[in-house]
C-alpha cells in the first residue's frame, strides 16, 4: 500500500515538472519563424512547362511574373467569318473587322500585334529587361523589311525612327545590317538582291509562312530560291536546334552579354520580335548566346534567329523607340509590320 502511494506521488511530481517546463519555454522569434516557414520565392510563369503546349503560346501581359495565368478573351458568340489564311482559323478573336489601335496592341482583319516590356530579376545573375512583340499574320507579306535608303544597293544608315516612320510601320526592330556582310543570300520582300552562299548561319522566311534556319553548307542558294523565299537574313547565329531545343554551341564570335535583336517563329503566321536591352548596369546587362537561346525556348519558339544587336538593337512602336538602346546608333535595315495602304 505504501509503495503504491509513493508511486502516485512520484507520478504527480513528474507531471507538475513537465507542465512547468512547457509553460516556461520561450516563444520562437520572428526570425526563427520565418526560417521555419519561408515565403515562397516568385518564379517566372512564362515557361514552356507552364504554357499551352500547342506551338502558339499567348504571352501574358503586362508582366513576366504573375500569380495566375492571364485569362484569354472570351470569343464572341457570333464571330464574323474570316479567311483562314496562314493560321488556319486559329486565334480568330485576335483579329478585327476594323483597325483597332491601343498603347500596346494593333489589329485588323489580317494582322494582330501585342507587345510588352518584361523584367527578369530571378533567372540571371543581374536583372534583364526585354521587349516581346507577339505577331500574328494571315499573309506572310504583312511581315516586311525596309532599308535605310529605300534600296539595298544604296546602302547607308539612318536613325531607326526615321526608317520606321518612312515605312509607315506599326512595330519594327533592327535587322541584320545586310550590306555589312560579304556573303550570304539576301532576299527582301520577295526580291533577290544577292546570291552568294552563306558562311554564317542563315535564316529564311518563305512565302508559305515557314521560317527556317540553316548552318553553313547545309543548303545551297538554289535550294533556297527553289522554295520561294520572302525574306532572308544573314547575321546569326541560329538560337534553337532543329528539334526546337536550346543550344549550347553557336556559330558566332559575339558570345558574351549584349543587347540583342531576335526574330522567333512558332508556326506559319505566328512570330515574335524580341529586343533585349543591355550594357546598362542594374537596369539590364543583356544576355549571352546561351541565355538568349534559353529565353527563346522559354517563349515557346521552335525557331529563333539572332540579328544585329549591341547598340543597334532597337524596337519602335508607331515610329517611336520604346526600348532603351545602349547608344543612339543608326541602322541599315529593319523588320516591320506596317499599316495597310489605303
Amino acid at each position: 500500500m505504501k509503495a503504491a502511494r509513493r508511486d502516485a506521488i512520484l507520478l504527480f511530481v513528474l507531471l507538475l515538472t513537465v507542465i512547468f517546463m512547457v509553460s516556461c519555454a520561450p516563444a520562437p522569434s520572428p526570425e526563427a519563424a520565418a526560417t521555419a516557414s519561408p515565403v515562397p520565392t516568385r518564379v517566372p510563369t512564362l515557361y514552356r512547362s507552364q504554357i499551352d503546349p500547342t506551338p502558339c503560346p499567348t504571352l501574358p501581359a503586362p508582366l513576366l511574373y504573375s500569380a495566375a495565368p492571364t485569362a484569354e478573351p472570351t470569343p464572341s458568340p457570333t464571330p464574323t467569318p474570316r479567311p483562314e489564311g496562314l493560321l488556319g482559323g486559329k486565334y480568330a478573336w485576335r483579329f478585327t473587322d476594323k483597325e483597332v489601335l491601343t498603347d500596346h496592341t494593333y489589329s485588323n482583319s489580317t494582322v494582330s500585334i501585342s507587345w510588352d516590356m518584361y523584367r527578369d530579376e530571378i533567372s540571371y545573375s543581374s536583372p534583364v529587361t526585354f521587349y516581346v512583340a507577339d505577331v500574328l499574320v494571315q499573309d506572310v507579306t504583312s511581315l516586311t523589311t525596309a532599308f535605310a535608303k529605300g534600296r539595298y544597293e544604296k546602302g547607308g544608315t539612318k536613325p531607326m525612327e526615321d526608317i520606321a516612320k518612312n515605312s509607315n510601320s506599326i512595330i519594327a526592330i533592327s535587322g541584320d545590317f545586310a550590306r555589312w556582310h560579304k556573303n550570304g543570300i539576301i532576299v527582301r520582300n520577295g526580291e533577290v538582291f544577292r546570291k552568294i552562299k552563306h558562311t554564317s548561319d542563315l535564316c529564311v522566311l518563305y512565302k508559305n509562312g515557314v521560317m527556317e534556319t540553316y548552318t553553313p553548307r547545309t543548303i545551297s542558294v538554289q535550294e533556297v530560291l527553289d522554295m520561294d523565299p520572302w525574306q532572308s537574313w544573314h547575321f546569326g547565329p541560329e538560337l534553337l536546334d532543329h528539334e526546337g531545343q536550346p543550344k549550347k554551341k553557336f556559330n558566332t564570335e559575339v558570345w558574351g552579354r549584349n543587347p540583342r535583336s531576335v526574330i522567333g517563329y512558332y508556326e506559319p503566321g505566328h512570330y515574335c520580335l524580341v529586343i533585349v536591352d543591355g550594357r546598362q548596369g542594374k537596369y539590364s546587362l543583356g544576355l549571352n548566346m546561351q541565355e538568349l537561346s534559353q529565353l527563346m525556348y522559354s517563349l515557346g519558339c521552335v525557331r529563333a534567329y539572332n540579328l544585329d544587336g549591341g547598340a543597334t538593337a532597337h524596337m519602335t512602336w508607331l515610329g517611336k523607340v520604346i526600348n532603351s538602346p545602349s547608344k543612339d546608333r543608326k541602322v541599315h535595315d529593319i523588320i516591320c509590320i506596317c499599316f495597310p495602304e489605303n
